[in-house]
């Protein structure tokens, strides 16, 4: 498939306010440590002409990668709003304007970036909580459930999730994937996973 079809929403079709009693994929968290451990002796080595932004990164603002499903606890003698496992995946989030004074994405990219057409990211337009972001997909950490578990202060649509999904899809799967092959996305208090 082409990247002319992977459209993303309109700025105005992100966000929600947080309304699920369990977390969802795509959620968006305050306050997590934003590491990315690396020994200390450690040379970055520029190879080529790619860049990334590597942390660690203060505490700041992260989106939840983990399948809503994967988390959720299941069965029959299963509480409602329970996990299986206290794991949480996560991407850190970073300015674009961070991205950009780094060098990391160039002029020449940056409607690319807004068009979330590069695969090692998800963008993420500015709210009321964040500036013009994205999502670092290629540098997930893990977290244990209490260390953000009365942190998050938003949820995606279900628009915005659907293209999370495509984009998840792309990077870690290394295909593109026609959104529409997904269906239409559920309504936005009504998805489960």
């Amino acid at each position: 498939m082409s990247t002319t079809k992977l459209q993303r929403p309109t700025e105005d079709a992100y966000y929600t306010e947080p309304w699920s009693a369990t977390f969802l994929q795509g959620d968006l968290f305050k306050d997590v440590p934003l590491g990315f451990a690396m020994p200390p002796d450690a040379v970055v080595m520029a190879e080529g002409e790619r860049r990334f932004i590597t942390g660690p990164f203060d505490a700041g603002h992260a989106m939840l990668l983990s399948p809503s499903c994967a988390i959720a606890a299941q069965g029959q003698s299963a509480k409602e709003g329970g996990y299986a496992h206290a794991a949480r995946i996560l991407a850190p989030v970073r300015p674009v304007e961070e991205l950009v004074t780094a060098g990391i994405v160039h002029d020449d990219n940056i409607g690319l970036l807004r068009a979330d057409r590069l695969r090692n990211y998800f963008y993420l337009p500015a709210s009321d909580l964040w500036a013009e972001s994205v999502a670092l997909l290629y540098m997930p950490i893990t977290v244990h459930h209490d260390v953000i578990s009365q942190d998050r202060v938003s949820q995606l649509t279900s628009a915005a999730y659907w293209h999370l999904r495509v984009k998840l899809m792309a990077f870690f799967g290394g295909f593109l994937l026609d959104p529409q092959e997904l269906g239409d996305p559920p309504p936005d208090q009504g998805r489960i996973n």
